[in-house]
C-alpha cells in the first residue's frame, strides 16, 4: 500500500509498504478522503511540534526532554507505531472486519483518527460511523468539530451574547456556526486572509476585520456600546492575535484559547489590557473537559452531538481537494501560499 514518509522538515514523499497486519477487535480501511491540519499536523512538518524533543510526564503533567530512545527523528513514516500526527482526519470504506467485531460492517464508511494512507488498520471502537445523510467527504471534519465543540462548551456562550472569533481557518469556521447555535446576537470574525473572511461571511458571519488595516478592538468598543466582547475565542495560533484577543474582551471576561502556540510569544503584551481589565485566559484542549460539566458530557455524548452538528454545518466552501500522488503539493501550499486555501482535503 502506499504511505508518506517524512525526510526531513518540509520535505515528504509517497512510499510503497507492506499491508498491515489486523486483529480480532480491528476493522481495515480502504481511505476515501483525509484532511491537512493546518495547525498540528503543519507545525510536525515544519519540525515544530514539541514532542519530537519533549514528552508530557503523566504523573506530573509537564514536558521533560524525552530519553534518546523516544526522541522522534527523520525519516518518519506515517505507518510507524506511535505515529499519530501524519493526518489525524481520515474517512474509509471499512474493507474486512476482525473475528470479534459486531457493530461495524463491511462497506460502512467510518470517520476516525488515521494518517494519510491508502488503507489503515484501527481499534473499531474507535470508528465513528457516519450516517447516508452526511457525504463522506465531510467526515474528515470530524476530528477538528470535536475539538471545535469543546471550545464552543469551555466558552458558555448565552442567549444574545456578542462573541469574536479570531483566526478564521477550518477550526474558526466552525466555530462561528456553532457559536451562531448556541445563542449568540452577534458574531464578528477576524483573519488576515481575506478567502478565509468571504467564507466566514458566507457561513453566517456577522461581519469581519483585518487586523492589518484596522484596530479590531476599537471596531467591536464601537459596536457594543464601549463593552467589548461578551465572549472571544482565539483560534489562529499567532501570538499578536492572542494579544489582540485580550484586547477585544470586555472587562472581568475570559479569553478561551483554543490554538496551539508554539515557543515563547514575545507579542502577548500582560501589562495593559490584560491587566488593568482582569482578563482571564482558559486553554481547551481536546482531551479534557471543563470539570465542572464533565459529569454529563463523556466522550460519547459529544461524538453523538458533532454527528448532528455535522450535518447542519455549511462546508461547501473549505475545501481544496488534491490528489494523493498532490499530497507534497497541498502540504507546501498550506505551508506557503496560505491565502489560496481553508482546508486541503486528500483524494484517494
Amino acid at each position: 500500500m502506499k504511505a508518506i514518509m517524512y525526510e526531513e522538515p518540509g520535505k515528504l514523499e509517497v512510499i510503497d509498504v507492506p499491508s498491515l497486519s489486523m486483529g480480532k477487535d480491528q476493522i481495515r480501511l480502504k481511505s476515501l478522503y483525509s484532511g491537512v491540519s493546518h495547525g498540528t499536523e503543519m507545525n510536525v512538518y515544519r519540525g515544530l511540534a514539541p514532542f519530537f524533543r519533549k514528552k508530557q510526564d503523566p504523573e506530573t503533567r509537564l514536558f521533560v526532554p524525552a530519553a534518546e530512545n523516544e526522541v522522534w527523528e527523520y525519516p518518519v513514516k506515517s505507518c510507524d507505531p506511535g505515529v499519530w500526527y501524519m493526518g489525524y482526519a481520515s474517512v474509509g470504506e471499512v474493507i474486512e472486519t476482525g473475528a470479534n467485531v459486531k457493530e461495524i460492517q463491511v462497506g460502512d464508511i467510518v470517520a476516525c483518527s488515521a494518517p494519510h494512507q491508502e488503507e489503515n488498520v484501527i481499534d473499531a471502537k474507535d470508528a465513528v460511523l457516519l450516517p447516508k445523510t452526511i457525504p463522506a467527504e465531510k467526515g474528515i471534519l470530524f476530528t477538528n468539530l470535536l475539538t471545535s465543540y469543546n471550545g464552543i462548551l469551555d466558552t458558555h456562550i448565552n442567549l444574545g451574547d456578542v462573541v469574536v472569533i479570531s483566526g478564521l481557518g477550518v477550526i474558526g469556521q466552525l466555530l462561528v456556526q456553532m457559536a451562531q447555535m448556541s445563542g449568540a446576537f452577534k458574531v464578528y470574525g477576524v483573519d488576515v486572509l481575506k478567502k478565509r473572511r468571504d467564507a466566514a461571511l458566507e457561513n453566517g458571519c456577522d461581519e469581519v476585520f483585518d487586523p492589518a488595516s484596522c484596530d479590531v478592538a476599537m471596531e467591536i468598543r464601537r459596536r457594543t456600546k464601549n463593552r467589548g466582547a461578551d465572549k472571544v475565542i482565539e483560534a489562529s495560533g499567532n501570538a499578536k492575535a492572542l494579544n489582540e484577543a485580550i484586547r477585544i474582551a470586555a472587562p472581568e471576561t475570559t479569553v478561551t484559547v483554543l490554538a496551539w502556540y508554539q515557543g515563547a510569544l514575545s507579542a502577548v503584551d500582560l501589562s495593559e489590557e490584560f491587566h488593568h481589565n482582569r482578563i482571564g485566559l482558559k486553554q481547551s484542549q481536546t482531551g479534557s473537559m471543563d470539570p465542572s460539566f464533565s459529569n454529563l458530557w463523556d466522550y460519547q455524548r459529544r461524538v453523538d452531538s458533532c454527528i448532528h452538528i455535522l450535518e447542519k454545518l455549511k462546508t461547501e466552501n473549505l475545501f481544496t481537494e488534491f490528489r494523493y500522488d498532490e499530497i507534497q503539493k497541498a502540504y507546501h501550499t498550506i505551508d506557503r501560499e496560505p491565502e489560496k486555501i481553508i482546508q486541503a482535503v486528500i483524494t484517494y
